[in-house]
């Protein structure tokens, strides 16, 4: 028998169970900055595909691993260079069920100056830039606009094992430039 995966935990009645919040999104202002907060439901790497569409080319990745399970360090993994759109569409596709069910991550997909877009690990995506044309394929779906997005306190994220082969593939999947961590990764 084979287990859901999920990626954040919450506890009810004692016992670990998968979060998720109803397709939704907030608005934030954060140092100056608006974005949008968005719980993406049941799909999240799908409709992180759908939103890139939004960002001009070229895209910039940053892969942000947070709790390695393999012999990678934990780190910051900048694209060596710029890609297409339907280049970061071949890699979400890839490793869609990896990004969308392993808590060890965040994405980051970075078209500067004009937007990006953060798949955190804490089952929110984070817009930046075009944030009417994001709000207007929000509603487009029937996303409700609420006055924010919680993520429960306490909770837990969750690594599968059986995806540790999809960690070593996505750190040689592209070139990749390696930095440290940021206080900020782990939030």
């Amino acid at each position: 028998m084979t287990l859901p995966k999920w990626k954040l935990g919450t506890v009810r009645a004692g016992v670990d169970v998968a979060w998720s919040c109803k397709p939704s999104y907030a608005r934030q202002v954060v140092g100056g900055v608006e974005r949008l907060v968005i719980a993406p439901g049941a799909a999240p790497v799908a409709l992180l595909r759908e939103l890139l569409a939004l960002l001009p080319e070229p895209v910039w990745v940053l892969y942000v691993l947070i709790t390695p399970r393999s012999e990678a360090a934990a780190g910051r993994y900048q694209s060596a260079r710029s890609h297409k759109r339907e280049e970061v569409v071949a890699l979400l596709d890839r490793f869609e069920d990896y990004f969308a069910s392993d808590g060890r991550h965040n994405l980051w997909l970075a078209a500067p100056p004009a937007g990006q877009l953060v798949l955190d690990r804490h089952e929110v995506i984070y817009g930046y830039g075009p944030i009417a044309e994001i709000v207007g394929r929000l509603k487009e779906k029937n996303f409700a606009e609420v006055d924010g997005i919680r993520v429960p306190v306490p909770h837990s994220h969750h690594f599968h094992e059986e995806m540790d082969e999809d960690e070593r593939e996505v750190l040689t999947h592209w070139e990749w430039v390696q930095s440290e961590l940021q206080e900020t990764d782990d939030l």
